[in-house]
């Protein structure tokens, strides 16, 4: 099957989890011996970390670096968009959408749409009479003629439910490749010399990701609590909000506490992940929370908030699943302040076993196969649409 993924955004320091979904849906979908291709609003450069072939190409565009319009919608098509059997559109509210319906409109190709949680609605208060005008000019229209919207959980497919009544959901959890879930540890110095338990995030630093309120719990609750403690933040985002947060913990004094880094990539990401005691991800909302999953595949422990879709923090004992807000924040650290080693341990063990049996990439692209073969008439309904 000739497979067209259609990106809003490619590049592990640009795309965050989009093009971890792109990149693996990419490489598992080529080992299930199909045809996959990626086409992106960008620099050829940008693709690197995914595969230096012939099968990732960089659209034209034109416009700023923020709002980059694809050149071919207003030219002819390319001549090799004719060979794709199925559209796999990635994120809304740019010029992909607008190619995506024209390719659709014009070859008559069958398409999904993953919107990658730019429908949900804390999102959609950034920003939102131009998504509004984006909405009513192509975006509504987009989806609701495209044959499948793909979710990330059973949240996030009843919302579209509710949104899109019409139109058939698929629930394709975004997965962890296996090697990331065995892959050995190569910074056992830096864990032998730790001294302290560690906090860690990683993510983009946004407003919604909920650190300003974290931070304010942690003084609520007291420093000298965490006195035993070290807390790492690791992440890109707008240097003037990264700045606002630095001088927020410096006001807070808990600046002993908290430390910036850069992100991290590759084999340094899974030794920082694995220098963590615990992971908190305290997001006001999420689709999904790949960096949940990541944890959990190295056997961290997880606090993570209602605003994700990760009960089974709860339900598989492999982390703490809170309220959103102050208070469930301020519970679930006081859980871990109070979680031996020895319990942190066979919650950390229990988070593997349920992203090796359940959240791994290969069991995801099949899922997607699945899912095309009954769109283009080759195969029953998959049961995980609703």
């Amino acid at each position: 099957m000739n497979i067209l993924h259609l990106s809003n955004v490619i590049g592990e320091k640009k795309g965050g989890g989009v093009h971890e979904v792109v990149s693996n849906l990419y490489k598992y979908q080529k080992l299930l011996q199909h045809e996959p291709h990626i086409w992106y609003p960008g620099l050829q450069k940008d693709s690197d970390s995914i595969a230096l072939d012939d099968n990732i190409k960089a659209l034209k565009t034109f416009g700023n670096n923020k709002y980059k319009i694809i050149q071919d919608i207003f030219t002819s098509l390319p001549n090799e968009v004719q060979n794709y059997d199925i559209i796999h559109q990635h994120g809304i509210w740019t010029s992909i959408s607008l190619y995506s319906q024209k390719i659709r409109r014009q070859l008559n190709i069958k398409s999904v749409i993953q919107p990658h949680g730019y429908l949900d609605p804390y999102r959609m208060e950034i920003s939102k009479y131009k998504k509004k005008l984006m909405y009513l000019f192509f975006e509504k229209n987009n989806i609701i003629h495209s044959d499948v919207i793909i979710a990330c959980s059973e949240p996030e497919a009843l919302y579209f439910k509710k949104i899109f009544y019409n139109k058939d959901v698929a629930i394709i959890p975004n997965g962890i490749p296996l090697d990331f879930v065995n892959s050995l540890n190569t910074d056992t110095l830096n864990l032998r010399l730790k001294t302290k338990h560690r906090l860690l995030f990683i993510s983009q630093i946004i407003p919604l990701k909920g650190l300003d309120r974290l931070f304010k719990v942690i003084a609520n609750i007291g420093i000298d609590k965490f006195s035993n403690y070290e807390f790492i933040i690791s992440g890109y985002g707008d240097n003037r909000y990264i700045i606002s947060l630095i001088h927020l913990v410096n006001n807070l004094k808990i600046n002993n506490l908290v430390s910036f880094i850069d992100p991290q990539y590759a084999k340094n990401k899974i030794d920082l992940f694995d220098s963590a005691d615990f992971f908190i991800f305290p997001s006001y909302n999420e689709n999904y929370g790949i960096v949940v999953a990541e944890a959990l595949a190295r056997k961290i422990p997880v606090l993570a908030t209602k605003g994700t879709p990760w009960e089974e923090l709860n339900t598989h004992n492999c982390g703490f699943w809170v309220d959103n807000n102050n208070e469930g924040i301020k519970s679930g650290l006081l859980k871990i302040l109070h979680t031996s080693e020895q319990d942190r341990i066979i919650m950390g063990e229990r988070g593997k076993e349920l992203i090796k049996t359940k959240y791994l990439w290969d069991y995801s692209a099949k899922k997607t196969i699945e899912l095309y073969l009954w769109i283009l008439n080759k195969g029953t309904k998959p049961s995980f649409v609703i």
